[in-house]
């Protein structure tokens, strides 16, 4: 059974899922590349930024080389608005999309004033704001590279922000933040842990920050603009020896029901409001909180929790939705486990259609301007590694979302990967912009 999922807000280990409900409707022998030296990356909103020398991994794998797939989103951006938090006063004019005084049960009150972002571009939006990249475990991660355009968006795209496994303590222009901003990332996340990764730049919160946040672990800049991020990753089950006993789970809670990893991408400023995304006076909507039609976020790759129920939630499945006030909701397919089990797709797919309940025989194209679709693709979870990108370009406004088998790589991503050069060509980008898998 598929079905469209409403938003899904999470972070911080929080279980807050906006499903559609009546209450919320809502590898071995991979080819290894040459090593890289750094190259200086582009300047805005973080300074230059070097990759430092990386030789490509070594990736592991036990199961069948799969075919990769990619959903495609099409006509990504719109002029319009969204409510943005701003600090002001009762009786305020500027507060013309929320005016009104918050009290929490614990005590104290907060007057929650949002204005209209009026938004004057069609290029992402919103998604060439700063975003804030959210991975949420049980998930491990051997490399991290964000790339961006050098100067021109017609040029070479850099890598901006990197890590690797290989190098743990070493962060290139990248700042991520754990549970209680205590817990060191290593790669390794338990179950219902989240991270946030972000550039290593302090964005100016407190007293006239705008847009308003009062000051969190999160308080740093994202990545504007076009951005392609690329993850070198794993979702092994949360039962994996290594990942169970860093669970962040509740007591009480089962791992099985809890098993959901999640990698997201939020807008900056949603993140920062003290809350990790969860406070009262927020972004991310302007009429609907169930669908998520303000500011935006892109659940990128998102298990939902059998917890969920089983029409909904099942652990081998990931869906891939955006939100924003262009789009409401859009993709977000789920495949319940109640009607399926996994073990009915051929083992080497990875792009299924959870409408016919078959692999996809071609990349999916979902087209902002033209909802109507015959199928409803979702993933297969890989448990062992892959190369998980999604690609966000203002000059195509595509939203590229891929999953790669490091053993079978298409050639239009040989440029880029497994070596992840300091620099890549535009010719590159529209390589993968233009990316259909399985084909």
């Amino acid at each position: 059974m598929s079905v469209i999922t409403g938003s899904r807000r999470r972070g911080s280990g929080q279980r807050l899922r906006f499903l559609i409900t009546a209450a919320t409707l809502g590898l071995s022998g991979a080819s290894v590349g040459t090593a890289c030296s750094p190259v200086a990356a582009p300047s805005e909103s973080g300074g230059p930024s070097a990759a430092p020398t990386h030789e490509a991994p070594t990736p592991s794998n036990t199961g069948p080389v799969t075919r990769g797939g990619t959903m495609t989103f099409k006509n990504i951006g719109a002029t319009g608005y969204w409510g943005r938090r701003i600090e002001a006063s009762e009786g305020d004019p500027r507060c013309n999309v929320e005016a009104r005084w918050i009290s929490y049960p614990w005590g104290g009150k907060e007057y929650c004033c949002r204005t209209r972002h009026e938004v004057t571009t069609n290029r992402l939006s919103p998604y060439n704001e700063q975003m804030t990249m959210v991975l949420e475990g049980p998930m491990r991660v051997k490399q991290f590279a964000v790339y961006q355009p050098v100067a021109d968006p017609t040029g070479p795209w850099a890598i901006k922000s990197f890590w690797d496994r290989r190098s743990p303590t070493t962060f290139q222009n990248l700042h991520i933040s754990g549970p209680g901003d205590k817990t060191p990332f290593t790669g390794d996340l338990g179950n219902n842990c989240a991270f946030y990764a972000m550039q290593d730049r302090k964005f100016p919160c407190g007293p006239g920050s705008n847009p308003y946040c009062p000051g969190s672990a999160l308080d740093y800049d994202g990545w504007p603009g076009s951005k392609l991020v690329v993850l070198l990753a794993s979702m092994p089950y949360a039962d994996d020896p290594t990942l169970k006993p860093l669970s962040c789970i509740k007591p009480g809670e089962d791992e099985r029901q809890q098993d959901a990893p999640w990698i997201g991408f939020s807008p900056s400023e949603l993140n920062r409001d003290g809350w990790s995304g969860y406070h009262p006076c927020h972004c991310f909507a302007n009429t609907n909180g169930a669908v998520g039609d303000g500011c935006g976020q892109i659940n990128v790759f998102e298990v939902v929790a059998e917890s969920s129920g089983s029409q909904w939630g099942n652990r081998d499945i990931i869906s891939t939705g955006l939100r924003s006030f262009q789009v409401g909701s859009l993709g977000g397919s789920v495949c319940g486990i109640a009607g399926c089990g996994i073990g009915q797709f051929d083992a080497s797919a990875d792009l299924l259609d959870a409408r016919a309940l078959k692999a996809m025989a071609q990349g999916a194209v979902i087209d902002a301007d033209n909802r109507a679709s015959a199928y409803a693709p979702v993933w297969r979870r890989p448990l062992d590694d892959r190369y998980f990108a999604i690609l966000l370009d203002e000059q195509s406004r595509v939203v590229q979302v891929m999953i790669l088998h490091p053993g079978n790589l298409p050639g239009a991503a040989r440029a880029l990967l497994p070596a992840l050069p300091s620099e890549v060509s535009r010719a590159t980008i529209d390589g993968l912009v233009g990316l259909r898998l399985p084909q």
